[in-house]
């Protein structure tokens, strides 16, 4: 008779948030800023010095997991986009151009397109990225076709590139997967650490283990979204890096709506800004926002600094919420 799994020996913060990179960030920063505001307690001041580091290495490679996953659908969007011109006004204009020299059923028209429209209209995408190449090699020093060659060899230079960028982007979208499961599963570790001394702390009283855990989180099902919005708590003092170089999106001339979404109208302003260094505070320059309040802003290349940092300096946690908009 097999032996049940006794529960206390599974980690069940890798297990709920397997499949979940947002879970593990939700409770990952929930715990981290929880940990932070009762420091006073030098047992879990411990605690945080331990977890904190692995959080903040999670939170690093999320961010770029997220932009570059942000970044790849965006070119799929555009390679879609070049398919359907391709597949409608592009091919037809490339046809009837072609049909003006040689009409349509002469030996001439059929050596160049064989099959007429539909090795551009159907098929993979890199088949019909190899029709329009093939189309070229075709036409080749035909001078009486020079000039639909021309706008043929820009429009495939075109497609052929972004499907380019398209597949660079896949390859280190899967990369940084691979790396952030890593951490996801260290983070959890981390987590499963934490629990541990927790049941040390208080051993006397484990109602309390609950209130450092986003337990309804954790219980429940939290879908991968690849959006440019980046959000959690805030504690009492702390200093959160929102966006850094890992960011490309995060350059000169870039657009961000910053929210302080804390409900509590009496808990305090954060304040916003760019930083040299990721643990940098406020000091004097960006947006301070009370509760609720909402602001887009644009980040000159006078005021870019290659950290982009929230600071709670009120005794209550807040939370934040960052959105890149344009870069």
């Amino acid at each position: 008779m097999e032996t049940p799994i006794w529960p206390f020996t599974e980690n069940q913060f890798v297990n709920a948030t397997e499949g979940s990179y947002k879970k593990m960030n939700i409770v990952s920063a929930d715990t981290d800023s929880k940990l932070y505001g009762a420091q006073a307690n030098p047992a879990i001041q411990l605690l945080y010095a331990y977890l904190n580091p692995h959080r903040y290495g999670y939170l690093l490679k999320y961010v770029a997991w997220k932009s570059k996953m942000a970044a790849y659908h965006g070119k799929t969007a555009t390679v879609y986009q070049l398919l359907a011109d391709l597949s409608s006004i592009k091919i037809e204009e490339f046809d009837v151009k072609i049909q003006v020299v040689y009409r349509r059923g002469t030996e001439g028209y059929i050596k160049l397109m064989p099959n007429f429209r539909a090795p551009f209209q159907t098929g993979e995408i890199d088949e019909r990225i190899t029709a329009l190449a093939t189309l070229i090699e075709s036409i080749g020093a035909d001078p009486a076709l020079a000039a639909v060659k021309a706008d043929i060899v820009v429009f495939y230079n075109l497609i052929n590139g972004a499907r380019n960028e398209h597949q660079a982007l896949e390859g280190q979208g899967n990369t940084l997967s691979a790396e952030l499961e890593l951490e996801r599963v260290n983070c959890g570790n981390a987590m499963y650490y934490v629990l541990g001394g927790l049941m040390q702390v208080f051993s006397t009283n484990p109602s309390q283990i609950a209130d450092f855990f986003d337990l309804e989180t954790l219980r429940g099902h939290v879908a991968d979204v690849i959006d440019l919005i980046f959000a959690g708590p805030v504690g009492s003092g702390q200093v959160i890096n929102v966006l850094n170089p890992l960011v490309s999106q995060y350059i000169p001339g870039v657009t961000l709506r910053i929210k302080n979404t804390s409900t509590d109208p009496g808990v305090g302003q954060l304040f916003f800004y760019t930083a040299m260094t990721p643990t940098d505070g406020w000091t004097g320059i960006g947006q301070a926002l009370s509760p609720g309040q909402e602001m887009t802003i644009t980040i000159s290349a006078a005021e870019f600094r290659a950290y982009f940092n929230v600071q709670n300096q009120s005794p209550n946690p807040q939370s934040f919420e960052v959105e890149i908009i344009t870069s």
